[in-house]
Formats: structure tokens, C-alpha cells, sequence
């Protein structure tokens, strides 16, 4: 029920450089999606060690992405929220660039994610958050 600030777990992105784009997956659709082993191979992994959702952080993170427009109106600002939980839930990473050098998990870095692979990392922040219906139902 409650849940520990120093809590974390893990996320794991597969994902695979198509010229200037990726393809990338979260562990359980990568473990379902229907393609050959040798293709499979071709992804290269990057394991996530990311904060556990709290009530408390959950609306921080919400409330951050509230913006008032031109007519001074609050609006909840989707992409501020992603970008804002991405920074704020990714603790550590095993990112390496093309040279195979360790890459920090900062903010900068993480704002040169491709989006393709950005998206995957917040699913994977997703399926690690919320129980499923079936887990529900146990």
C-alpha cells in the first residue's frame, strides 16, 4: 500500500538503428511480437533502473504540466508531462554511445533520446506501474 521513495525497478527498451530512425519495444511486447530469432538479434538492449510511481510524485508530475494558455485558461500539457516524467523517473541507465562509452542519464542526454525509443522507455515505465487487469484478478 505504501510505497518506498528509494524503490525502484527495472524497465528493459529493445531497440535497433534503421538509418536516421529506430524500432523499439518494451521486454513484454518484444517477448510477443512475431519475428524470426537471427532478426531478433539484431536489437541491441538498454536496462533501466527507474523510481516506483507514488501517489505524491504521480500528481507532482501531473501538476507540472498544467500550463495556462493565451486566454488563461489551465491546460494539462501531455507532452511536458512525458517529457517531465522521463527526467524524473529514470534514475540510471546502461545507454551506450556508438563507441561503446557509457552515456549519463541526465536530462540532456535524455532530451536526445530518439522518440521512438523515449515513447518505449515511458511504456515500459507503464507496464512496470500499473498491475494489469489479469494481475487484478489473481
Amino acid at each position: 500500500m505504501f510505497i518506498d521513495d528509494k524503490e525502484m525497478m527495472d524497465v528493459v527498451v529493445y531497440y535497433k538503428r534503421q538509418g536516421h530512425d529506430y524500432e523499439a519495444y518494451t521486454k513484454a511486447e518484444f517477448d510477443t511480437i512475431k519475428m524470426e530469432d537471427e532478426e531478433k538479434k539484431k536489437f541491441d538492449v538498454v536496462n533501466i533502473k527507474a523510481s516506483v510511481l507514488t501517489w505524491g510524485v504521480y500528481n507532482d508530475l501531473q501538476d507540472s504540466a498544467m500550463i495556462i494558455n493565451i486566454d488563461g485558461d489551465r491546460r494539462f500539457n501531455y507532452k511536458i508531462y512525458k517529457e517531465n516524467r522521463l527526467k524524473k523517473m529514470v534514475q540510471e541507465w546502461d545507454a551506450k554511445d556508438k563507441e561503446g562509452n557509457p552515456v549519463k542519464e541526465n536530462e540532456a542526454n535524455m532530451m536526445k533520446l530518439s522518440p521512438i525509443v523515449a515513447e518505449a522507455i515511458l511504456r515500459g515505465l507503464d507496464e512496470s506501474s500499473f498491475v494489469s487487469e489479469e494481475e487484478e484478478n489473481l
